[in-house]
């Protein structure tokens, strides 16, 4: 009797580091995903403040084109 509560208690204690194994290489491999995610969120916010940064010189290229076709067109109908 006291050994086959001790066989179920073996049995039991086997199947739980089993379990926590697992769920241990599980974590190793969430944490390795989960840095190769956060090193991509830094490249991808890397590149949409480059493009902003580009966006604002052209807008700015733009609004000095547009100032000097006013200059012509202002000075033409005076």
């Amino acid at each position: 009797m006291v050994t086959d509560l001790f066989n179920t208690l073996e049995q039991k204690l086997e199947l739980v580091l089993s379990k926590v194994s697992t769920l241990q290489e599980a974590n190793a491999a969430l944490h390795k995903t989960l840095g190769e995610k956060e090193q991509a969120l830094k490249e991808s916010e890397a590149a949409l403040a480059r493009v902003s940064r580009e966006r604002e010189a052209v807008r700015e290229r733009i609004d000095k084109i547009l100032n000097r076709l006013k200059i012509i067109d202002t000075g033409e109908s005076a």
